[in-house]
């Protein structure tokens, strides 16, 4: 059960990034779940910024602040996804 759970969650989140109606409405854990799901691992960081590498050299910069991140990264994850 927890498989088709965890599964359709994740659907359901990527299916929110690329629709693009919701920027405001991502929380760090959801775009950190999405960006390990797509292959990114932790790479460190400082104080509120946490930096995600892929192996094919794509990088990304996280910083948390409050419960939601700000839509300009929810645009850049958009973007290094469709690549």
């Amino acid at each position: 059960m927890c498989i088709f759970v965890c599964v359709s969650r994740k659907k359901k989140l990527l299916e929110k990034l690329m629709a693009g109606t919701h920027d405001k409405a991502f929380t760090f854990d959801e775009a950190e779940l999405l960006l390990l799901q797509a292959g990114f691992i932790y790479d460190g960081g400082e104080g509120s910024h946490r930096v995600y590498r892929h192996s094919d050299g794509r990088k990304m910069v996280l910083a948390r602040h409050g419960k939601n991140i700000l839509p300009v990264y929810v645009k850049q994850i958009r973007r290094l996804l469709r690549t």
